[in-house]
């Protein structure tokens, strides 16, 4: 997950820390990367995370795959895509 190197230092994360990224659906897993180059009141959580070395069918995407955050959300009947691209979330270092 990317995040903005002063919000992440008031919130004690160092580069490469494991973070809990939590919505009112769910909570995953991800490492920060810090950059300038995002909003301070703003991170971007990275899609499509898995483990390739865990257990299938899942192999492991519900530790850290963002669309955990917003399941039993309204989806593209097409592409089963969620809806949402931003919502409030909270985020501290795990």
């Amino acid at each position: 997950m990317e995040i903005h190197p002063d919000t992440a230092g008031g919130l004690g994360i160092e580069p490469g820390d494991w973070v809990w990224i939590e919505s009112p659906r769910g909570r995953i897993k991800q490492r920060a990367k810090l950059t300038d180059g995002i909003h301070p009141g703003v991170v971007h959580a990275q899609h499509g995370w898995w483990f390739p070395e865990k257990e299938p069918p899942e192999y492991g995407f519900t530790e850290s795959n963002v669309n955990v955050l917003v399941a039993d959300m309204p989806c593209d009947p097409h592409t089963g895509s969620e809806s949402l691209m931003a919502f409030l979330c909270k985020v501290y270092k795990a």
